[in-house]
């Protein structure tokens, strides 16, 4: 394990900042290493006590970044909001990192505002006093910046091409030309590392533009799809040769009701760089109402401030 590993512990809630916290903790790796800041479930083993693991990395970790979102809370009524459960996740990391020594510092997504002292259960209420800051879509760079400093985090330092070694530099064309080369073989879980957009039509007849972010952490496949435009933690991702297949969650209210939606999404990755597309098929099931199967196609698409995290 790295001299640095869990120095950083995001806390947040999943269908609330799920793209925020993967886009933050790839930033912060960049600068501390592989291995430096622990996430949710993605770096927990199967079979490991959730509870008992967050005690352990809250124990190693130097500072805790609570992400909160606009629905951070839960719920809108005092009471009723899942931060009030005494069984909340979030709740019990929150409260377990005011409890210890570690920093705790709440930072703000777009459109969440701090919560007030009176708006928090009686454990979390020390959070309000805590200085907070922000991260925005359009100055995301200068705001990591900000709280890398705030931390303690070295700033990244560039590193130009003339600065490398020549075998470096040799190796690293050699590795790009046999990429590229006709007829070289490229694992397809490497061609869908990347973002990736489609603009899709549901039901009612909105048309959003929806972005896929695919990245390798620990050695496995994850990454972030959006729905609505709100990006989405993925789970459950197999991917079979050109065959993707994984899901999405989200939370549909009607009156007092609440249900948990399953997005089940069917994938095959078609054509050859830098044609390919990703042929989708999305079915949503578990909310009020029954929806028809949609399929759209997703291409190419270079990562950008504003775009949704």
């Amino acid at each position: 394990m790295n001299a640095s590993a869990n120095r950083v512990f995001i806390s947040y809630r999943r269908d609330d900042a799920a793209g925020y916290a993967g886009r933050l903790e790839e930033d912060l790796e960049r600068r501390l290493g592989h291995g430096s800041v622990f996430r949710d479930v993605l770096d927990i083993a199967p079979g490991e006590d959730f509870v008992a693991a967050i005690r352990t990395r809250l124990g190693g970790a130097h500072t805790v970044l609570v992400l909160i979102g606009p629905r951070w809370a839960g719920g809108d009524v005092a009471g009723q909001r899942r931060i009030d459960d005494d069984n909340d996740f979030v709740r019990l990391e929150v409260s377990m990192a005011l409890d210890s020594s570690v920093r705790v510092v709440p930072v703000l997504l777009p459109g969440a505002s701090m919560p007030a002292e009176n708006d928090l259960p009686a454990p979390l209420k020390p959070m309000a006093r805590r200085n907070a800051m922000a991260l925005s879509d359009a100055n995301w760079s200068t705001d990591i910046e900000r709280l890398a400093a705030s931390i303690g985090v070295p700033s990244r330092r560039p590193v130009w091409p003339w600065a490398l070694g020549g075998a470096a530099v040799a190796a690293a064309l050699v590795a790009t030309w046999c990429t590229l080369r006709p007829g070289a073989s490229v694992d397809a879980g490497e061609r869908l590392i990347g973002h990736w957009s489609a603009e899709v039509r549901y039901d009612w007849g909105d048309r959003y533009v929806e972005r896929f972010e695919f990245k390798r952490h620990a050695g496995q496949l994850t990454g972030t799809a959006s729905f609505l435009k709100y990006p989405r933690a993925v789970e459950n991702l197999k991917l079979d040769g050109n065959n993707l297949h994984f899901e999405t969650h989200s939370q549909e209210s009607m009156g007092e009701s609440t249900k948990q939606v399953t997005h089940s999404y069917a994938a095959e990755l078609r054509g050859a760089p830098p044609n390919e597309m990703l042929a989708i098929r999305l079915q949503s099931s578990g909310g009020h109402s029954s929806t028809k199967p949609l399929e759209f196609e997703a291409r190419r698409a270079a990562p950008a401030a504003s775009a949704p995290r």
